[in-house]
């Protein structure tokens, strides 16, 4: 179903994901979690390793989420504008 809701959603994630504060905070995080990942070399630090890696690999996917937001909110505006040329 067509939701004004998708498109408003995508439209703030379109915001959040252009956000050059967004944009620098992921990147001084990747960088952080794979610095203190590298630095981690003891073996009783496996879970410690772990745990950065995984924080590295979150990032990406919530920008995926973000792009998902804003790819349902195109579909929506699209199927509004085709309904509203039909009636």
């Amino acid at each position: 179903m067509v939701s004004q809701e998708e498109i408003l959603k995508a439209h703030e994630a379109e915001t959040i994901l252009n956000s050059d504060v967004l944009k620098e905070a992921f990147e001084k995080l990747k960088e952080q979690y794979i610095s203190l990942w590298l630095q981690s070399n003891s073996p009783d630090e496996q879970k410690l390793r772990e745990a950065f890696h995984k924080s590295a690999l979150l990032l990406p996917e919530i920008e995926k989420h973000l792009r998902i937001f804003i790819e349902k909110g195109k579909l929506s505006k699209a199927n509004i504008d085709r309904i509203r040329k039909i009636a």
